[in-house]
């Protein structure tokens, strides 16, 4: 499978299993992506292995939009889980945690896996792996509908990476078992990848 090829496959297959019948050709691409197969997260919120929840995370993104980092970028956003697997805070928390993986997968991604495609001869131009590397370290960070959320993002990214972004938290959250908080998350989100989110964004330019 050639990178043009996966990226394809990510942004028009209608399911993840139709996605999952070719993981052994994009492990062939991606080795690295091995390490979430079958992968239990032993996690209350989840109710897929790691590989699965990834592949849902990119079905659950709009289907062909013309930005491809987002959806390699759901694909990858969680690669650094089983390095940062650990219990909870609390003796009683049934729950394994990952804390601090969204900074693992963004560094196995940026130290492994871009490394690895550039030796297969697929070279990525710096500002799309800048831009890929910004999803997966911010893909559960915390946000709201205020503007100091907006504005460290439109910081740190263009505004239009930033609605990128809150599809991709969208769609990740979507991926989960639907708790409250998960459920809500996937709702502010979803307000800020949309009219919300350009109408706060026009606040900062404003002056706000």
């Amino acid at each position: 499978m050639k990178l043009s090829e996966l990226l394809n496959v990510l942004k028009t297959a209608e399911t993840a299993e139709e996605m999952d019948a070719g993981r052994e050709e994009i492990a062939a691409l991606i080795p690295a992506v091995q390490t979430m197969f079958g992968y239990d997260q032993k996690n209350s919120a989840h109710q897929y292995d790691l590989w699965m929840h990834s592949l849902h995370v990119v079905c659950n993104l709009p289907r062909r939009m013309e930005n491809d980092m987002v959806y390699l970028a759901a694909l990858l956003h969680d690669i650094g889980k089983p390095e940062a697997q650990c219990r909870g805070k609390h003796e009683c928390d049934p729950d394994m945690h990952y804390y601090g993986h969204p900074e693992k997968s963004m560094e196995i991604v940026r130290d492994i896996v871009i490394p690895e495609l550039d030796r297969q001869g697929y070279v990525i131009p710096c500002f799309d792996v800048q831009e890929l590397l910004y999803y997966v370290k911010y893909h559960d960070d915390h946000v709201s509908v205020k503007l100091k959320h907006v504005r460290r993002h439109t910081k740190m990214a263009s505004f239009a990476m930033f609605q990128n972004l809150m599809l991709l938290q969208t769609a990740d959250a979507k991926a989960h078992i639907q708790i409250p908080v998960i459920a809500e998350r996937a709702e502010i989100c979803g307000r800020l990848a949309g009219e919300e989110g350009r109408l706060l964004y026009q606040k900062i330019l404003d002056g706000e």
